[in-house]
């Protein structure tokens, strides 16, 4: 089974003059646009429309990978886009009893706190990664 062409690829890709050639006129523009700011994460709908546009330049470009499906890389962006959050308001000495309670599984997390109290938001992230 072939390794399916990503989002990172598709930016690598991008990244190289030879790749940029070959793609059609119609993204000239959002190429223009990628170059200018390259590591911005705004360039995210470029590199989908490159997948959309382009699937023949980038089966060409990546022969030992499969073409990108476009549909299944939204719903893997909606995916990542959501939250899924748990508020914890204890005292001090109660957090890392609190946190224990939290399980296993990638978590962000951002804390305030107000003399002995505590408040924690945890984003629970392990449906995504």
């Amino acid at each position: 089974m072939k390794k399916k062409v990503t989002v990172h690829d598709i930016k690598q890709a991008l990244l190289d003059e030879r790749f940029r050639a070959k793609l059609p006129a119609e993204l000239s523009e959002d190429v223009q646009k990628f170059l200018k700011n390259p590591g911005c994460a705004c360039n995210h709908p470029i590199y989908l429309r490159v997948m959309r546009k382009a699937p023949k330049e980038i089966a060409a470009y990546f022969p030992a990978m499969d073409e990108p499906d476009p549909e299944a890389m939204e719903k893997e962006i909606e995916k990542l886009m959501r939250n899924d959050f748990q508020v914890i308001n204890c005292h001090i000495n109660e957090l890392v009893h609190e946190l224990r309670k939290l399980g296993p599984g990638r978590k962000q997390i951002e804390a305030a706190r107000h003399g002995d109290q505590i408040t924690v938001i945890v984003n629970h992230l392990e449906g995504v990664y």
